[in-house]
């Protein structure tokens, strides 16, 4: 008996559904960050190689994590151990292309999971002849980036031998150096590294300490100088007439080492508009108002009073940048008997004018190695930008959104009043509800009638005339910025001009110079380290799935 044709159809339809089934169903790759990424690196002395230690734990954000691909330096690398934190080996294998090694993880990773992985590799070829400085060899490294955020970086390089302090020369400064079982190592930290943001460390020191290192010949240089422009066989063919020239001028020519300096990295974009304003030497203690303002925003303080002096309660302290610690770190509590701890303390001149100190030290050591004249001038690009956003708005109501989301970075032009003023002159309505400054204005600027007769009102109104909108936030900057110090005098001498704070900072050289312009290198004394071109320091970016 023949099956019918509708049977055929259910068999059909039966056996799809089945092998629907029993396929693999594809998986989106998971989120992940960073937790740590801790790097060591031996510098051996005997071979151009490094060993080269991963410490990494990554967190699963969303969906599945099963491995990860940790980058190294060059493809002249053998993998001595992968283990994780409890010693437990690793499947891993080198890549195709000899970028990196990829990891399998012991179990795959669910939402919020974390694993650490230890990787252990020896990098040849890692340490040349430093054409900078000479009688020096050195070391340039990059650690694996990601395509997410990092949130812990240490670098710890080791060197060969008791190598002395002031004979190392290295790129950023250190942040500590010590000795380790008689060998001088030195260390860097850097947190919260952005997606596919790369750092950059270099470290050089005499040759005596070791005992081989790698260095280009003359032609590798020459090759480097006419290859990018003249394409590779026509450089080869120049290479080839120049080197028959050179042999037969030998004796009239004597050789003279070529000297490579040190490249300028650009404009450097990551500041924040304080650190912005002290780079365009804003008035410290508008800056200082720019932090308060930063603090009011994310509810972080509250304004108890403003005479004579300002006031400040103290309502959180979390999620807040290094200088707005400092901020409050400034807010000197009365030492009363009975007194509680959320009592309100008033700003002390001498922490505020620190805090301005640390600030150019800061902003100086991030600008270091960019070229700063450049840098500037995008920063008031910037701020160019942020007032044309502001004039493109089309209604009052997008035009208040854009002021108050662009206001920290409006606040460094200094003709803040008059454009303000000129932006806001018409008799529209402006709301106020995106206005987070709105609250301190009214309790302490605003006409008392506006406030009723028994006090301040309980809010402030929804909508303001686009004058009295103007001259409400250009009232409350200007006030909070002369009564933020109570000597201004006092306060002003103890702001250290630019070159020495800089050199207050913890860690760095009393002797770095601080440039105010042009694009050169601001080399502290230990820094500079090696600018070889045949340096293989470029790293490969890492990955997981």
């Amino acid at each position: 008996m023949k099956p019918s044709q509708e049977h055929l159809y259910v068999i059909l339809i039966f056996a799809v559904l089945t092998l629907f089934f029993f396929l693999p169903i594809a998986q989106s790759p998971g989120e992940y960050h960073i937790e740590k990424q801790w790097v060591k690196i031996w510098i051996n002395k005997d071979d151009g190689t490094i060993d080269l230690q991963y410490n990494l734990t990554l967190v699963c954000d969303s969906g599945t994590i099963s491995w990860i691909k940790i980058g190294q330096p060059n493809k002249d690398f053998t993998i001595g151990s992968c283990v994780n934190e409890h010693g437990q080996n690793l499947t891993h294998e080198i890549v195709e292309d000899r970028t990196g090694v990829k990891i399998s993880l012991k179990s795959t990773l669910l939402p919020h999971q974390e694993a650490t992985v230890i990787l252990l590799t020896r990098v040849d070829k890692m340490l040349w002849e430093d054409e900078q400085n000479p009688g020096n060899v050195g070391m340039v490294f990059i650690p694996t980036w990601w395509p997410t955020q990092v949130y812990d970086l240490q670098i710890s390089v080791v060197l060969p031998g008791n190598v002395s302090r002031t004979e190392i020369r290295c790129s950023p400064n250190w942040n500590n150096t010590d000795l380790e079982d008689g060998n001088r190592y030195i260390y860097w930290k850097k947190t919260d590294l952005t997606q596919n943001e790369q750092f950059k460390v270099g470290v050089s020191f005499p040759k005596r300490y070791v005992t081989f290192w790698y260095s280009r010949s003359p032609w590798d240089k020459i090759g480097e100088t006419v290859g990018p422009f003249l394409g590779p066989a026509f450089a080869f063919s120049i290479i080839a007439i120049l080197a028959v020239v050179a042999v037969k001028s030998i004796k009239k020519f004597p050789y003279t080492q070529p000297k490579l300096s040190m490249e300028v990295l650009g404009v450097h974009k990551g500041l924040s508009a304080v650190e912005a304003a002290i780079l365009l030497d804003v008035d410290p203690r508008k800056v200082l108002t720019m932090i308060l303002f930063g603090l009011l925003r994310k509810n972080a303080v509250e304004v108890v009073e403003t005479e004579p002096y300002l006031r400040l309660k103290i309502l959180s302290t979390s999620d807040l940048h290094y200088y707005e610690i400092g901020f409050i770190d400034a807010v000197i509590k009365p030492s009363l008997i009975g007194t509680s701890d959320d009592l309100a303390g008033t700003l002390s001149d001498k922490k505020l004018s620190d805090l301005i100190n640390d600030l150019h030290a800061e902003v100086d050591e991030k600008v270091k190695y960019y070229c700063r004249a450049d840098t500037i001038n995008y920063y008031r690009r910037v701020v160019g930008k942020a007032w044309a956003q502001v004039s493109a708005a089309k209604t009052p109501e997008v035009k208040a959104v854009q002021f108050n989301e662009n206001l920290e970075w409006l606040v460094i032009d200094p003709r803040f009043k008059k454009r303000t003023k000129l932006l806001f002159r018409g008799e529209e309505e402006i709301p106020s509800t995106s206005a987070w400054w709105l609250p301190f204005w009214f309790t302490y600027h605003s006409p008392p009638s506006s406030r009723g007769a028994g006090g301040p009102a309980a809010t402030p109104p929804s909508t303001l005339p686009a004058v009295q909108f103007a001259d409400a936030v250009v009232t409350s900057i200007e006030s909070t910025t002369n009564r933020m110090v109570k000597d201004i005098e006092t306060f002003t001498k103890s702001i250290l001009p630019p070159s020495a704070a800089s050199s207050s900072g913890e860690g760095r050289s009393s002797s770095a110079p601080v440039h105010s312009g042009g694009c050169v290198c601001a080399c502290a004394s230990c820094a500079c380290a090696c600018a070889c071109a045949s340096c293989a320091c470029a790293c490969a970016s890492g990955g997981a799935g």
